[in-house]
């Protein structure tokens, strides 16, 4: 009798184990650890290339939950001149849609892929990249990242290992350290960094975000500044609804 409760306890104890590290749970819960979470910061963002002297660009953000299914984000670009003024929507729903708004026509118009600043924005929301991955096959373990013991995550296709995604997150609050893209080749084309980590009201939020294209010798670094989780007061919220009147 004591020897079939041990069993019943190890098999309990197993199935426990087993459901914290699916590795689809892990990810969702990472990606969803801010939502319905109001956030606004100041960024200064340094783009580098190979090609072209380093740009530095300042803009305001803010995001802002309708409900639990409607995500917006607003951002305007305080500098350089070629660039102050210029404002960016985004909804994030069953759908996403982009608009952005520039000082010479004060017209607001939807953003087509082509836009260099639509990265920017897709660094601050996880959602599409989830979406993107929920049907690949997923593989977990245990590594060592800056001296802490965390999960990586990696997400595939059944064809082929090499060309791979991979995800370093914090194994008690599921944030993500880091993002790795490899191509078919196994050879590590793109990298997603956030570091300098901050509690703001009892939640970790990077305070420095580094993106790298290495294959097309890109590097953007992005500085937050004056982060906030306090909910959007009216004003902002209809600045960031502005850009869905219409719709």
């Amino acid at each position: 009798m004591k020897l079939n409760s041990f069993i019943a306890l190890l098999i309990i104890l197993s199935s426990i184990l087993s459901e914290e590290l699916i590795p689809i749970t892990i990810l969702e819960k990472s990606v969803n650890r801010l939502n319905n979470q109001d956030i606004s910061f100041l960024c200064d963002i340094k783009l580098q290339s190979l090609s072209k002297e380093p740009t530095n660009l300042t803009f305001q953000f803010h995001s802002y939950w309708a409900d639990s299914t409607n995500y917006y984000s607003y951002l305007k670009f305080k500098s350089p001149i070629d660039y102050k003024g210029t404002e960016i929507w985004g909804h994030f729903s069953e759908e996403i849609v982009m608009k952005k708004r520039m000082p010479i026509n004060n017209k607001i118009v939807k953003i087509e892929d082509g836009f260099e600043s639509l990265d920017i924005v897709k660094f601050l929301n996880f959602s599409e990249l989830f979406n993107n991955i929920k049907e690949y096959e997923l593989s977990i373990n245990e590594v060592k990242f800056n001296k802490k013991e965390v999960y990586l995550i990696k997400s595939y296709k059944k064809e082929g290992k090499k060309k791979s995604i991979k995800f370093y997150l914090d194994k008690d609050n599921f944030f993500i350290y880091k993002i790795e893209w490899n191509n078919k080749r196994g050879v590590l084309n793109k990298t997603l960094l956030f570091e300098d980590w901050e509690m703001i009201n009892g939640k970790q939020f990077p305070s420095n975000i580094i993106y790298e294209n290495i294959k097309k010798g890109l590097k953007t670094t992005c500085k937050l500044n004056k982060i906030s989780f306090d909910s959007l007061n009216k004003e902002n919220i209809d600045l960031i609804r502005i850009g869905f009147n219409n719709d």
